[in-house]
């Protein structure tokens, strides 16, 4: 005759430890759902890109582009989001000065966009600031500061940030990789045999 090991064959769980894990695994499945279910998660899906937290949605990029375009004045996606990201750093490095006051040009576009959104007036007033050209040394420089630090994620259907300190905003936003979702106008090859 076997021996009988004294253990059982399924160990007893300690009734005090249970609830314990209950909780825990209860309060672990709430903070998972909250971060990724709800507004927070739905809005970064929609975000064209997230500037230092503040999301720059599709929706602002694509209404900025129409209203431009039906003014006749004619910037890809990509520049409208380039801008738009710009916009909140630039307001930054002016600020300390009294900050940039719109001008003629402002004004004139402004004339022709009745219904400009608050994406659309921030496009504009910094495009009119870059080609205004009134920035100080300083202020130049706090932009670039700023824009080091600045915690930026674009949208793959953008691209990708790209810096450039020949640009007039040491940066744009493009494509850094062929856009795989259109497909290829050329033709497919097939290797020879």
């Amino acid at each position: 005759m076997k021996a009988q090991s004294a253990r059982p064959a399924h160990p007893v769980r300690s009734a005090a430890r249970s609830p314990r894990r209950l909780a825990a695994a209860l309060v672990a499945g709430a903070t998972a759902a909250s971060l990724l279910g709800g507004c927070g998660f739905e809005t970064r899906q929609q975000a064209a890109a997230v500037v230092n937290g503040q999301v720059i949605t599709q929706e602002d990029v694509e209404t900025t582009y129409n209203q431009l375009q039906a003014a006749k004045y004619d910037f890809t996606e990509n520049v409208v989001l380039t801008a738009l990201i710009a916009a909140p750093l630039l307001e930054n490095a002016v600020a300390p000065s009294g900050g940039w006051k719109p001008d003629a040009t402002y004004a004139q576009v402004m004339t022709t966009i009745p219904d400009a959104t608050q994406a659309t007036k921030d496009f504009v007033s910094a495009v009119a600031l870059i080609q205004a050209q009134k920035m100080t040394p300083a202020e130049v420089e706090a932009y670039r500061a700023g824009l080091k630090k600045a915690d930026i994620s674009v949208n793959p259907r953008f691209g990708a940030v790209v810096h450039n300190d020949q640009a007039p905003i040491y940066f744009s936003v493009g494509q850094s990789s062929p856009n795989w979702i259109k497909p290829s106008s050329a033709p497919a090859t097939t290797p020879a045999s």
